[in-house]
């Protein structure tokens, strides 16, 4: 059971009652500078401060929040369909409940508080220092634009992280993000470290590098089925679409990967190889839908949401297996069998 009273929503139950969350009841805001609950009482000090974007996909705020001592920065978000705000924040809290029990808490910001003020919903989260998206990561590479070995296992351990993370919400929760495009991925450059999950019959371990984040859950979806539990697709992406399916999100990032042309070129042909090698789709007319020439944003998404979409070869623990015996300096799996470790690389 969850409990998202913790961050001042009034709703409790399991992961197949999350289609309540719409209706349950949030805290406030008050005209001096306080959030209440949804009962009234105080629940901290909160300040909203400077824009940092506002554009069609929302409003995001730097804050100050305390609730006792000194105020701390926090970001803030309003999302432009304010009709799924409550869905995209508890999607986003939930996944970093179920990453942080891997130790893996700091691949998504943490959710605090979801929100009335004045007439809109908003939720605040933890902010991320020192984390440009993707695409300008890869482009500050001292050898990018050279097609040079460094590149692609620079690149490579960001999507192992990823891979790891989708691995352990999909198990978890059945979560896809929907959108993981490489700018709804920052990299935390100063937190280089080994990214280390340790499930119950296996260890996944990636090399030490930069610190890979999700962020931007507005078209995420939890729940398997012909419907999921809940989801975010604020009217774009169609309410009945099954979550997860086999691949998509990696799917998603390896294709807005190899569309760039700065990417081609800073690759090696074995890099780029590799990464093409795992896009074998199941049906014929999907690989007839899919074009590494035209912009994916123009094609993508009608196909991740057909039905039976799915992509075996990008199954994260499948990828993560192929990443590990091909490029063992990039991750290492070792499997648990009884009393033994049997190491994949």
């Amino acid at each position: 059971m969850y409990d998202a009273s913790e961050i001042g929503l009034n709703w409790r139950g399991s992961l197949e009652d999350l289609f309540t969350v719409p209706q349950a009841k949030c805290a406030f805001t008050t005209p001096d500078g306080r959030l209440k609950e949804y009962t009234g009482r105080d629940r901290c000090d909160f300040i909203l401060e400077e824009t940092i974007a506002d554009n069609t996909f929302g409003k995001l705020v730097w804050a100050k929040r305390r609730v006792s001592g000194p105020y701390a920065d926090y970001l803030s978000k309003r999302p432009s369909v304010q009709g799924h705000t409550k869905q995209e924040a508890v999607i986003q809290w939930l996944c970093n409940k179920s990453l942080s029990e891997y130790d893996l808490g700091s691949h998504c910001p943490q959710v605090f508080d979801i929100f009335n003020r004045g007439t809109s919903l908003w939720f605040s989260m933890s902010p991320v220092y020192n984390a440009p998206i993707l695409d300008a990561y890869v482009i500050s590479l001292p050898l990018w634009g050279i097609p040079r070995e460094e590149n692609g296992i620079a690149l490579l351990k960001i999507v192992a992280q990823i891979a790891m993370c989708c691995l352990v919400l999909e198990r978890a929760i059945g979560f896809n993000h929907r959108d993981l495009k490489p700018d709804n991925i920052l990299v935390k450059t100063d937190l280089v470290k080994q990214h280390v999950l340790k499930w119950a019959d296996f260890d996944i371990i990636v090399a030490s590098s930069p610190t890979a984040i999700l962020v931007d859950f507005g078209f995420s979806c939890l729940g398997p089925g012909k419907a999921p539990w809940i989801q975010a697709g604020d009217g774009v992406l169609p309410p009945l679409d099954p979550c997860p399916k086999v691949g998509r999100d990696i799917f998603m990032l390896l294709v807005f990967l190899l569309w760039r042309r700065d990417i081609r070129e800073s690759l090696t042909s074995e890099h780029i190889d590799f990464l093409k090698s795992s896009l074998h789709l199941t049906r014929e007319r999907w690989s007839q839908m899919m074009s590494m020439r035209r912009n994916p944003v123009d094609w993508i998404y009608m196909l991740i949401t057909e039905r039976d979409f799915q992509c075996p070869a990008l199954d994260p623990y499948v990828w993560l297996q192929t990443c590990a015996d091909a490029y063992p300096e990039v991750v290492v799996m070792r499997i648990h069998s009884g009393s033994n470790i049997v190491s994949t690389s």
